[in-house]
């Protein structure tokens, strides 16, 4: 009895605790969409085109981040976002996806976008096989 009693305690902590650690990976806005890459077979070991999207409040402002991102390497668009009133700075870069790479890029992103009452989205990128013909 205690034996089962033991190893039902030890069930318990361990259910718990992974889904300790999934909520956090899902909470994680870098972590989760690059779990979904792994799943979907991308080679995370292989430069990938990550496309980022930042919102501003008017054009001079998307303009503004532009300029910023280009002279840092990045690519850019800026556009009217749909029917809305925002104006998205759309930069993209050829990198590997790593985490620490895009949590830094992420509050690099965060803090340009703020300083003009804009906000950053995130990141998104395709799946990435790394092998011939790619």
């Amino acid at each position: 009895f205690l034996l089962l009693l033991g190893a039902l305690g030890l069930y318990l902590y361990l259910r718990g605790h992974l889904a300790q650690v999934r909520a956090r990976r899902v909470a994680d806005p870098d972590a989760a969409p690059l779990d979904e890459l792994a799943r979907a077979g991308s080679d995370l070991s292989q430069p990938h085109e990550v496309e980022f999207f930042l919102y501003f409040p008017d054009q001079p402002a998307a303009l503004r981040a532009a300029r910023t991102l280009e002279a840092e390497g990045f690519r850019t668009e800026v556009s009217r976002e749909g029917d809305g009133e925002d104006w998205l700075c759309f930069a993209t870069r050829d990198l590997v996806p790593e985490l620490g790479a895009l949590r830094t890029l992420r509050e690099r992103f965060n803090r340009l976008a703020e300083a003009d009452g804009g906000v950053y989205d995130g990141w998104g990128t395709t799946v990435t096989s790394g092998g011939p013909g790619q």
